[in-house]
């Protein structure tokens, strides 16, 4: 099982949403593919679609499918953030490229292709070569004899920290959650002042952006050891009165979504039914699906029964703590067990 680190979760919940994800590739793929592929039509391969057993994905991946020569193509994007690096991920790319291609052979359609893109967010720089068939002391003379595959490369450690803040400004969501990766062991003013300019972009951008805001902080907060609502005080005192007003909405603005999910519910059930219910509905569902994710990451599966568990459970402030406990935890099974739910291995 591969190292986890909590901005592996993070960064498969901002590229899940498409237009995040749309916004990732059109600015990292290579400029001379990017126009056989058809992104307007991009879409992400549910998890349970995916082919390859649980046990084999060592690393947090996420899969979309795109049109290519009028045919489906596979993106298979590995999120990697290790202290150190080996060739699990080479092994997993071949997993699930062995795995797709027996698929095809069973039901008896036409292998799909697949791209495998690297997304590295560790310490040091990309040590590896991005053709497989170079792992070997083979001569190049003969390389062409032996199997081969390439993988695209993101290797964040060497983008220009000028460069990401000025992305900012192009892909609000994803370029902000890349420049604080690029730099969590700088001081925390210099990171707010990134977040300060991804306030004012999404001032003029919409909500959908706005809501990311809390990822930002709570990412922020997990490094430097400070309470949220420390980094977001400080965040006011970096930002001053430009980012004041964005700060103001984006409090109110989760407020009135919860208002606003209790008025449609409260118009079939009942409005204070209604009202009370899409308060917490949306932020409890986040908190279950967010201590799931961790779950599957850090054991390879989810235990028999404990999902109904988590789905059943109402307390989200016992959610959050199981949250921060299983990211920290060496033993994430001891930890759920402490926290009271009973997993059935068989």
């Amino acid at each position: 099982m591969a190292e986890l680190k909590a901005y592996d979760l993070y960064a498969k919940a901002i590229l899940k949403d498409p237009e995040n994800l749309k916004a990732f590739l059109q600015e990292f793929l290579p400029k001379d593919l990017l126009p056989h592929l058809d992104l307007s039509q991009l879409s992400l391969v549910p998890e349970e679609q995916i082919s390859l057993p649980k046990e084999k994905r060592l690393l947090p991946d996420l899969i979309a499918q795109v049109p290519f020569l009028g045919k489906p193509l596979h993106l298979y994007i590995l999120l990697e953030h290790k202290s150190y690096q080996d060739l699990s991920a080479y092994a997993q790319v071949l997993n699930y490229i062995s795995a797709l291609f027996e698929k095809s052979l069973k039901e008896g359609s036409k292998p799909i292709p697949v791209l495998p893109f690297i997304f590295y967010h560790g310490e040091r720089p990309w040590l590896y070569p991005v053709e497989f068939v170079e792992l070997f002391e083979i001569p190049a003379e003969i390389r062409s004899y032996f199997l081969n595959y390439r993988v695209l490369l993101l290797d964040l450690v060497s983008l220009n920290r000028e460069d990401l803040l000025k992305g900012i400004e192009l892909y609000s969501v994803v370029y902000a959650y890349l420049y604080l990766l690029r730099n969590l062991d700088r001081p925390l003013e210099e990171l707010l002042r990134g977040i300060v300019r991804f306030v004012e972009v999404v001032g003029k951008l919409g909500e959908r952006e706005r809501w990311y805001l809390e990822w930002f902080l709570l990412i922020v907060s997990k490094e430097k050891g400070l309470d949220e609502e420390e980094v977001l005080i400080k965040l006011r005192e970096v930002g001053g009165e430009r980012v004041e007003f964005e700060l103001k909405t984006y409090s109110e603005r989760k407020y009135e979504l919860g208002l606003q999910q209790g008025i449609q519910q409260g118009i079939q059930q009942g409005l204070q039914q209604g009202l009370q219910q899409g308060r917490i509905e949306g932020l409890l569902e986040d908190a279950q699906e967010m201590v799931l994710e961790v779950v599957e990451v850090k054991l390879g599966r989810v235990p028999k029964g404990l999902e109904e568990q988590i789905k059943a459970e109402t307390d989200r402030e016992k959610l959050k703590r199981l949250l921060r406990e299983l990211v920290l935890a060496s033993n994430p099974m001891e930890v759920i067990q402490q926290f009271g739910y009973r997993v059935n291995n068989t």
